[in-house]
């Protein structure tokens, strides 16, 4: 493989070596830390003397203890209970340290400083407590080893801690019987607290309501715009009445003598019965002129006007009581009814639920009060704890610490910095190996070779990634962009020459959504259009319409106007752009269901006219692995180009693409391969010229 093309696919392939080396690299230090290293962190905490000032001698709870003061002030006596039983296992409690079978490790097995259990715990690490003392201080040091350097330094502040706090707890027994009433009462209040909580909690769910003003506003527009869409139902439905009697009132005038022309139009039978019984008269009155009156040519045709009169009456009569201009009024008036029905049950609703929110606010406002209450309660005697809480605390244990435990940062065994770099090698080479294998299992199109493998149409052109991909018309025509299109249009005109009948009819799909089919339709166009043709873009993907956006036409009326029956010009949808020579047909509001109007024969219409009128029509359609459209376009295209968009179309994506048009006979003229990565060397060259020197061009043929 070049060094080009191996370095192409370490640019395409970053993220994967990128995650390769940062996988090994994390396997590497995993198995350096499979070793267990241990950590080291140590507290030093400061024995102080108890004070024997007069404010403490005179303090009833602190003169009981004055003596276990004086006594755990003591360095010697507070060293010998930091490596007691009842604070060792105050702190497996605390920390949850537990031994290999999963119970709470025993207090000596974190004291024993036996060389036996040095030696161990080098090879298998576990928590160790050590305490000593500095010569000639009243400091003493705690020192914690552990696995976990969390767990080191939680042990060390824990201990300190629990030494501290043992100290302070006899110190602050004489508030204990106040705290210990308000917690109670703190308790009961927020007992009612949560009682009224759950009223209101009912209320809200009996009622229906969270927020009453939100609520009255709500019901405040509701009733507005019920009473506005009220309003307009009564003038639609007398509109509709009016019409109805004007309609009647035409129908009532119909006789054998007259016949509107409406009834001639929606009645074939009257209008054969109308023509009948003229030419009869005219019959009539031919033989009048050359016959007598008790001829009997004369009596048998008066016999037979007499006959078409009855039965131009009888029709004229079935045609008032059924005719559709007549029921589809009846039909409106029945629908407008039914609507002013539910508005008027909607009114009476938002009224009655209006009625009772007086009786709401007074309820919600007593449950307010209930909360309040019970927060105000709550919160004075939160504040009687804290001075509680704050004279409790002013009586200080006589332990202190002066430096508490931090984190360690790095074990002391084993050391991994040398595990790491060989991490980062390791995983560097197996990152490009793994971007190779994976580039060469790489399912996905990136190049014009990939294309020509494929062999099922000539690559006509390649479209080359940009950072944005704004409209040719912008740019110079010695842009790569610009000229790449420019030798698209350059090989259709070599298709049309090739083929017997003009390719004036192009269709543009793609596989998958986001292919960039639709800017290639606008592109191309615009090209062709800077050699003065006449080009019409047809927007025919009826669900993710763009072309609008591209020429920013709107995309009021459009397709599915023509498509749906609507009386609409072919001028009025046709809007041209800024760019001459270019109209653009958007595709019009969406529809429920496109797929069955893009059959319908109106659309060959529409085509055989811009066939007429313009030099090319191009069409975009919807995705032809999501929808079916294109298939139904490409019956009425002179040529179907297919887009794959470089890294992301796969092969089996085009060769199921192909299956579904080889089904429906349709051969594509070719592949346009979009959004290509423009490289540096020969490699570029090779991709970039590939459209000139490359490949051999061989019109596809479709279904048309």
């Amino acid at each position: 493989m070049e060094l080009m093309r191996i370095w192409d696919v370490v640019c395409r392939r970053k993220w994967v070596i990128l995650q390769a080396l940062i996988i090994v690299t994390l396997v590497a230090l995993a198995g350096s830390h499979l070793i267990t290293p241990s950590y080291e962190a140590s507290s030093k905490i400061l024995m102080k003397e108890a004070k024997k000032g007069a404010a403490d001698l005179g303090t009833i709870g602190l003169s009981r203890f004055s003596a276990f003061v004086t006594a755990s002030a003591d360095v010697d006596v507070n060293k010998v209970l930091a490596a007691s039983r009842p604070y060792i296992e105050e702190l497996v409690f605390k920390l949850q340290l537990r031994d290999e079978q999963g119970s709470l490790m025993e207090a000596q097995n974190l004291t024993d400083p036996g060389t036996t259990s040095t030696i161990k715990g080098k090879l298998f690490p576990k928590p160790r407590i050590r305490i000593s003392q500095y010569q000639g201080t009243d400091i003493l040091q705690i020192k914690a080893v552990s696995p976990e350097p969390v767990e080191a330094m939680m042990m060390a502040n824990i201990l300190a801690e629990i030494m501290v706090e043992q100290n302070q707890t006899q110190m602050r027994a004489e508030y204990r019987s106040a705290r210990i009433f308000l917690e109670d009462e703190m308790h009961k209040i927020k007992g009612r607290y949560h009682e009224a909580l759950l009223k209101f909690t009912e209320f809200q769910k009996e009622e229906y309501t969270l927020n009453l003003r939100a609520e009255t506003r709500l019901a405040i527009d509701k009733m507005a715009d019920l009473m506005k869409e009220k309003e307009d139902n009564i003038i639609d439905l007398a509109e509709a009445h009016a019409k109805l009697n004007r309609l009647k009132q035409e129908l009532a005038k119909l006789s054998p003598e007259y016949v509107s022309g409406l009834s001639l139009k929606e009645s074939p039978q009257i209008k054969i019965l109308k023509e009948r019984l003229t030419e009869l008269r005219l019959q009539l009155t031919q033989a009048a002129s050359e016959l007598t009156e008790s001829h009997p040519e004369i009596q048998s045709l008066r016999e037979q006007i007499r006959t078409a009169e009855a039965e131009l009456k009888s029709e004229l009569d079935v045609y008032r009581s059924s005719a559709p201009e007549l029921t589809a009024l009846q039909r409106q008036i029945a629908a407008l009814d039914s609507h002013l029905k539910g508005v008027n049950a909607n009114i009476d609703k938002y009224l009655k639920a209006w009625h009772g929110l007086p009786d709401k606010a007074l309820q919600q406002a007593n449950l307010d009060m209930e909360i309040r209450v019970a927060q105000q309660a709550y919160s004075s005697l939160l504040d009687s704890l804290y001075q509680i809480g704050i004279a409790e605390a002013s009586t200080l244990s006589e332990i202190r610490v002066v430096e508490p435990a931090v984190k360690p940062l790095f074990p002391a065994s084993p050391n991994v910095a040398l595990n790491s770099v060989l991490g980062l090698f390791l995983g560097l080479v197996f990152g490009l190996g793994l971007a190779l294998v994976i580039e060469s299992v790489d399912d996905t199109i990136r190049t014009g070779e990939d294309v020509k493998k494929l062999k099922f149409a000539a690559l006509i052109g390649a479209v080359p990634k940009q950072e944005k991909m704004p409209l040719i018309s912008s740019r110079d025509p010695n842009d790569p962009l610009y000229e790449a299109y420019r030798r698209i249009e350059t090989h259709i005109n070599i298709f049309d020459h090739m083929r017997e009948r003009p390719l004036k009819n192009l269709l543009i799909t793609s596989g998958v959504p986001q292919e960039g089919k639709s800017t290639t339709v606008a592109n191309l166009a615009i090209c062709m259009c800077r050699k003065g043709k006449k080009v019409a873009i047809v927007d025919m993907d009826l669900r993710r319409p763009t072309l609008h956006t591209y020429f920013d036409v709107p995309n009021d009326l459009g397709i599915t106007n023509l498509l749906n029956g609507e009386s609409v010009k072919d001028d009025v949808i046709i809007k041209p752009t800024q760019i001459q020579g270019l109209s653009v047909i958007p595709s019009g509001p969406p529809l429920p269901d496109p797929a069955t109007l893009i059959e319908s024969d109106r659309v060959g219409l529409l085509m055989s006219k811009l066939r007429d009128r313009f030099d090319m029509v191009i069409m975009d359609s919807a995705p032809l692995l999501v929808k079916s459209d294109a298939l139904v376009l490409a019956e009425r295209a002179d040529g179907v180009i297919i887009v794959l968009e470089s890294g992301k179309t796969t092969r089996h994506a085009v060769h199921e693409l192909m299956e579904i048009l080889g089904r429906a006979n349709i051969e594509p003229l070719g592949f346009i391969l979009n959004r290509f990565s423009m490289g540096r060397g020969k490699y570029y060259y090779q991709q970039y010229y590939y459209g000139h020197y490359g490949s051999e061009l061989s019109p596809g043929k479709s279904s048309s």
